[in-house]
């Protein structure tokens, strides 16, 4: 029997004007000597994608806004973590059987583990509860923290969270005595990023040893990373985050760790800059 060749891989999604991930991963296929191609698929909607997939011969997908909860009916497996969060954010096509994933877990973690220690005691707020909301909720659950308060504009959407994790109780939107006596804030929202608003918090008086983790990673400096340069916070940009998510997905496909060097950290940064 002639073996098909798996040989296009790609982004899912819409927009993806601002996609960096064929950037990335189209560095590793060469670094590595792959003959694959990565691109994007920008859709309307996902009638038949399953069978566009499997016509296609697509060997692999990431799968990003709006379509992360909407895919799962389109595949024959999810893993445990994408079955937990109701996410999807990674497709392999084995040989015709479509199995999901959820790397951005994975990716949220390698950003928290460039932190120096956390200090568990204290609470961690996050700001937010939109689509990445709960891969940090389930995140940092696995690191250990048991008190997390969620802040949301729309406290309906928090209390669904709320129902679902037993360490989330959920908090007036920026209420300041409770930023106060974080260890960890975390940004989920879109407040920062390129064509929104600014996250309009101060962080004059949060403890010394709070950190910050802003998942937004266009622009690498939002007005919450500047915030917390002033105040001489510790933090860590989304740029982590999305580096990991990608290395994750790029293991599943290939069974091959890519590598994360100065050379494609300088190439993402000035794609950045450059929007």
């Amino acid at each position: 029997m002639k073996t098909i060749k798996y040989n296009t891989l790609g982004i899912l999604g819409k927009p993806l004007r601002q996609s960096l991930s064929p950037t990335l991963h189209n560095y590793w296929i060469n670094q590595n000597k792959l003959e694959y191609d990565y691109c994007k698929f920008e859709l309307e909607c996902l009638d038949n994608i399953d069978k566009s997939i499997r016509k296609l011969r697509l060997k692999g997908l990431n799968v990003t806004i709006p379509f992360k909860k909407e895919i799962i009916k389109y595949l024959d497996e999810i893993d445990k973590t994408a079955q937990k969060l109701q996410a999807v954010n990674t497709i392999k096509n084995n040989d015709g059987i479509l199995k999901g994933y959820n790397t951005d877990v994975s990716g949220f973690i390698s950003g928290l583990n460039s932190l120096n220690k956390l200090n568990k005691e204290k609470p961690a707020v996050i700001l937010g509860a939109g689509g990445a909301c709960e891969s940090v909720i389930y995140s940092l659950i696995r690191k250990g923290l048991k008190h997390i308060f969620l802040m949301n504009r729309t406290v309906e959407k928090a209390k669904l969270l709320k129902k679902k994790y037993k360490e989330v109780t959920v908090i007036k939107w920026l209420e300041k005595d409770i930023l106060q006596l974080a260890g960890l804030i975390v940004n989920c929202t879109s407040l920062g990023m390129v064509g929104y608003p600014s996250l309009p918090i101060s962080l004059k008086k949060v403890s010394k040893d709070t950190k910050i983790y802003d998942i937004v990673y266009n622009p690498l400096e939002t007005r919450l990373i500047r915030e917390a340069k002033k105040n001489k916070l510790e933090y860590v940009t989304g740029l982590p985050m999305f580096l990991g998510q990608a290395k994750k997905s790029f293991e599943i496909w290939f069974g091959i760790t890519p590598k994360i060097n100065n050379y494609i950290i300088s190439k993402i940064k000035k794609k950045i800059e450059n929007k």
